[in-house]
């Protein structure tokens, strides 16, 4: 049962990405949150940050959850991301180009919310696609 409910917690994380994370954090992430991004470590303020600046660049982002496994308190996530480039992002001004990419993230569940994360997000190809002729 634990590992449904921290399945459907990630679930429910990815319907709020989905809406340009609208409204508060609180029902997802851990105050004590800790967020590895390749080599980048983060905080929640941090974690919130980077959300809400690349919902900004990508207001219309929607991730698709391709596979969802949960295994004690871990519960890993790969999933395809599909958005289009209507604002500044990583020096690239809008080019409202339609992307897509990929990613893998393993969520440690604790207390029924988010305390850490690992993931490996597919930028290279988004950067790619942004600065393709």
């Amino acid at each position: 049962m634990k590992l449904e409910k921290n399945k459907d917690l990630i679930r429910r994380w990815i319907e709020f990405s989905n809406t340009g994370f609208l409204g508060s954090f609180d029902p997802f992430i851990s105050r004590e949150y800790v967020g590895h991004l390749g080599a980048t470590k983060m905080d929640r303020n941090e974690l919130e940050r980077l959300e809400r600046q690349f919902s900004a660049a990508f207001p219309d982002t929607h991730h698709t959850v391709e596979d969802l496994i949960a295994e004690g308190d871990r519960v890993v996530l790969r999933t395809t991301a599909h958005a289009t480039h209507r604002g500044r992002f990583e020096g690239i001004d809008p080019t409202n180009r339609s992307v897509e990419f990929t990613g893998l993230v393993v969520y440690r569940i604790q207390d029924g919310k988010i305390a850490e994360s690992w993931g490996e997000i597919d930028f290279g190809r988004l950067i790619r696609e942004l600065r393709r002729a």
